[in-house]
């Protein structure tokens, strides 16, 4: 139980860092002259096995400025991107490295 407090405690530290990183990231192309953008849609699977933990995985990607979750089904994800390059490593990213320890399962 307090593995799992940890990597929860882990998980929320990695969330914050990154939805700051992303936040720089979008302000610098709505702030740029040429709006530099390219949007893609990506599909990646998940290996976590429960829908909470899943749900908490598309939200966190959602809760990320520059993507979206759109779509969801049988840990298979469907996620839009303000430009392709945020698109990249969606699919066994540190996020659910750390939901799989929480799971209980080895990354």
């Amino acid at each position: 139980m307090a593995r799992k407090i940890f990597y929860a405690c882990e998980y929320v530290i990695l969330l914050l860092k990154e939805v700051v990183a992303a936040n720089v990231a979008v302000a610098r192309i709505v702030l740029s002259r040429n709006m530099d953008v390219s949007p893609a849609v990506v599909s990646f699977e998940s290996r976590l096995k429960s829908d909470f933990l899943r749900t908490i995985l598309a939200n966190s990607i959602t809760l990320t400025p520059g993507t979206i979750t759109i779509d969801m089904q049988e840990g298979k994800y469907t996620v839009h991107c303000l430009r392709e390059e945020f698109g990249k490593g969606l699919g066994n990213s540190r996020f659910e490295e750390i939901l799989l320890k929480i799971e209980g399962m080895k990354p």
